[in-house]
């Protein structure tokens, strides 16, 4: 099971966990077998998911399989592994110190943080903190104030004394230190943990990292929504012939709805092919097909939704409310047909994010400026509509006021992120966004573009990684994220 969600053929989730940890104490010799094993060809990175499993067994053997996550990635130590491993304390000692000495000081700092929270005074660990004082003296003063232990007072308040009076922040790392070692010492007490909680009910197979061919063998899967994802999986796809086939027989003769509507939504490659036209165009027009499949087909006719026949059941669809209206909708804005636009506006003050996702598409798509201010109060929306701010972030940067050229993409870029404060990811986002605004114009793309802009611009400020243990803390307190809030 662990081998075939790191292919990508099963999804990650709820099910999954069931079925592992109902295997009970046999369960930790299949994960540590899995997880001493090659994953360079793994498609899908499972150490968060071991990490969790190991968790929630609480097994002795569960801490090899914790050594093994730190020997892959010994500076991305997160807050999952580090209360994975806190209920091994004396055992996880030895075999910290060993991955230490494997993995050398310069990549050790997260293997010391551990040592250190873990609070088992051992004079090797002394040692090894006492050495990072002089690897790093900001770092090692950190650790040993973490660490607790009060035979570390005299070096810290010695080294103290040497720092120079103009060096204040690193005279402030060593006092907190110190003051750390006059607070009383919590007792561990392990907290409660939930896996459950971390994890969908039910996630279907990451079809992007799958074969074309292990897509179409889940074509033929007993599991109807595993046929409707791979179904999508070819949407927006040149088909070759084999693949335009069995899409069509599943669209005409599945006895699932969502496999049918799906199969239809990725045979638009196929909408210039008259018989595959004009069987979409007869389940458009069927009113006793269900509104789902019609709305398949609906999307999988945007290329040619101009025609009058397609275009009046898009509308009559429209008509209809409901998931036939968010259909409709997005055959719409994927035909950037004109005439199209004037259905998007009245519905931007709905309060439903199903229908609010394919409006923000239009309004953006349609590239209306006028409704600009209105997509950016999408950026900070409370509850349900939570989760419509990245479908904002992509229609603002699609209809925000401003010209378009490649020159000013970036300025465009800067202006986004100074009103919405954009997150690395939605960054991301965005620059695809501006990209997309460009193509619309005729333009080359900027920030997929090696080439050079044709107006001098500074440059807008790249997309991070997530924040590590040793960057600067997001909160703005001047300290490492370590030290700070990861902490």
């Amino acid at each position: 099971m662990l081998h075939s969600a790191a292919r990508g053929r099963i999804g990650v989730d709820q099910r999954l966990i069931r079925a592992i940890l109902e295997r009970g104490p046999a369960a930790i010799a299949g994960i540590a077998e899995f997880s001493r094993g090659d994953h360079r060809k793994d498609r899908i990175n499972l150490d968060s998911l071991l990490i969790d499993l190991v968790h929630t067994l609480g097994s002795p053997e569960g801490l090899e399989v914790l050594l093994d996550v730190i020997r892959r990635s010994p500076d991305e130590i997160d807050e999952l592994l580090i209360g994975a491993l806190l209920p091994y304390r004396e055992q996880a000692v030895e075999p910290l110190l060993a991955v230490y000495e494997e993995v050398g000081e310069e990549r050790g700092s997260d293997i010391a943080f551990l040592l250190s929270g873990l609070r088992i005074h051992d004079p090797r660990v002394r040692a090894l903190l006492e050495e990072r004082l002089e690897f790093d003296a900001a770092d090692g003063a950190f650790l040993l104030g973490l660490y607790g232990d009060q035979d570390v007072r005299p070096a810290l308040e010695r080294m103290l004394a040497e720092i120079p009076q103009d060096d204040a922040e690193l005279r402030r790392e060593f006092t907190y230190a110190l003051e750390c070692l006059s607070e009383a010492q919590a007792e561990y007490q392990p907290e409660p943990f939930d896996i459950f909680a971390n994890y969908p009910e039910r996630e279907l197979p990451d079809f992007d990292v799958l074969t074309e061919a292990e897509r179409l063998e889940m074509l033929a899967s007993e599991d109807a929504p595993v046929r409707a994802g791979a179904a999508y999986s070819f949407f927006n796809c040149e088909l070759d012939p084999k693949t335009r086939k069995l899409l069509l027989a599943l669209a005409q003769g599945d006895p699932d709805t969502a496999v049918r509507a799906r199969s239809w939504e990725s045979l638009g490659d196929a909408a210039g092919d008259a018989p595959i036209r004009d069987a979409m165009a007869a389940v458009l027009a069927d009113s006793s097909k269900p509104a789902e499949e019609r709305g398949g087909a609906a999307v999988g006719l945007y290329a040619v939704a101009d025609r009058d026949n397609i275009r009046q059941g898009i509308e009559k669809l429209y008509e209809e409310g409901g998931h036939a209206r968010v259909k409709a909708l997005e055959a719409m804005w994927r035909s950037l047909w004109p005439p199209f636009a004037k259905y998007f506006p009245p519905h931007l003050d709905s309060d439903d994010p199903v229908l609010l996702h394919e409006v923000l598409r239009g309004v953006g798509y349609f590239q209306m400026k006028a409704h600009s201010d209105k997509i950016a109060s999408f950026f900070d929306r409370p509850g349900e509509l939570a989760d419509i701010r990245e479908d904002a972030l992509f229609a603002y940067a699609l209809a925000m006021p401003g010209e378009t050229t490649r020159g000013r993409a970036r300025g465009l870029f800067r202006k986004i992120d100074a009103l919405a404060d954009l997150s690395p990811s939605e960054g991301e986002l965005v620059m695809f966004a501006l990209d997309e605004r460009l193509r619309l114009h005729g333009l080359d793309p900027v920030f997929a573009a090696d080439g050079p802009i044709e107006e001098e611009e500074a440059p807008a400020p790249a997309p991070t990684a997530k924040v590590g243990r040793n960057d600067p803390c997001p909160c703005g307190s001047g300290k490492k994220y370590k030290k700070c809030h990861g902490a």
